[in-house]
């Protein structure tokens, strides 16, 4: 595990919190940073994880699939059935017709957002995941085969092939065929693997004579990111944060070993705890918020934003924790013992 970039999950869910926070007239500042980064790093994650077994030939689709799906699914069975007894009373036909597309984690591929969006809404990167599990093992076999020029080339594929793509697109709903759109959101995963290849081709990137100035300067830059992310909306999805974000990881990847003040605060016991419920905060915090700031409403409890952001956010972390050792994990071990993996 490489405890800088765990680390970094538990931030970018953050992020995505506070993107979905709307409290006492301030809505959420959305940014779409926090998708783009797990995606990015479960590329990165999956080709340090597997790799060394598809290049031994020791890699078996079926236990694979199955391993990676019952990390998220049960979780993400557990929101759906939550939401469904919950909001029983007030559901829509639509939300109804839903319910099947999700369970199926295909509600990504519908280009509506009654339906993409629908139920516990931050599935739809669930949907997504699951098209780049089953290529991982066919692009890993791609990539992990090139050399430095064979690197700089799918790169430079990668950057023009997207700015074609965003700048023909003719479509009404460019926040589906940009920001959820499984294919155009595929690129966001070849990312993650291309720089895991980098790596493995310099590991002693990134090693630099003052780490914490270069880590902070990123930090900076992508703080800026998410501040201007209300430019023009062809292009705030991926592109601006591709910039930013790939010299990033690999800065991070490095400092696990080489960094500055930062990535020693990455790499705390805490930090790296938190890191590890990052799936638990991302599918529950938009369950658990409504919970909270609708009984908020209802019994006139009246707070300060940044006290109830904090209130809302912390009890997302102890619920989150609460699911992940009393659910997650043993209905995890559960599965991969009766499925024999």
């Amino acid at each position: 595990m490489i405890e800088t970039l765990q680390s970094l999950r538990i931030v970018f869910s953050l992020t995505v919190m506070l993107a979905h926070f709307s409290y006492a007239g301030i809505e959420g500042h959305s940014t779409g940073v926090g998708p783009m980064f797990f995606m990015l790093m479960t590329g990165v994650v999956m080709s340090r994880s597997y790799g060394p077994k598809i290049r031994s030939g020791n890699f078996r689709m079926r236990p694979y699939l199955l391993r990676r799906f019952f990390k998220f699914y049960p979780l993400h069975l557990l929101c759906l059935v939550a939401i469904l007894l919950i909001r029983h009373k007030t559901l829509t036909s639509t939300d109804l017709l839903s319910i099947l597309p999700n369970a199926l984690l295909l509600q990504s591929w519908i280009p509506d957002a009654n339906y993409y969006f629908s139920l516990n809404g931050v599935s739809w990167y669930l949907s997504d995941l699951f098209l780049f599990l089953l290529f991982f093992p066919f692009i890993y076999r791609w990539i992990c085969k090139m050399g430095d020029k064979a690197l700089r080339r799918t790169a430079i594929l990668l950057f023009a092939g997207y700015v074609a793509y965003v700048s023909l697109v003719q479509t009404d709903d460019l926040n589906y065929w940009l920001y959820i759109f499984p294919p155009v959101r595929l690129l966001d995963f070849i990312w993650g693997m291309v720089i895991w290849r980098y790596y493995e081709l310099h590991p002693t990137w990134g090693r630099f004579r003052r780490p914490t100035l270069v880590e902070l300067l990123l930090a900076f830059l992508l703080v800026m990111t998410i501040v201007l992310y209300p430019l023009h909306e062809r292009w705030h999805v991926a592109l601006i944060h591709w910039i930013i974000m790939i010299p990033l990881v690999l800065v991070f990847m490095q400092g696990d070993q080489y960094g500055g003040w930062l990535s020693r605060f990455l790499k705390t016991r805490v930090m790296v705890w938190l890191g590890g419920l990052t799936l638990d905060t991302y599918l529950l915090h938009d369950l658990i918020f409504a919970i909270l700031l609708n009984n908020a409403s209802k019994y006139d409890v009246v707070l300060p934003y940044p006290l109830m952001l904090v209130a809302c956010v912390g009890v997302v972390i102890l619920v989150s924790w609460l699911t992940h050792r009393f659910f997650v994990n043993p209905v995890n071990e559960r599965l991969n013992t009766w499925c024999q993996i």
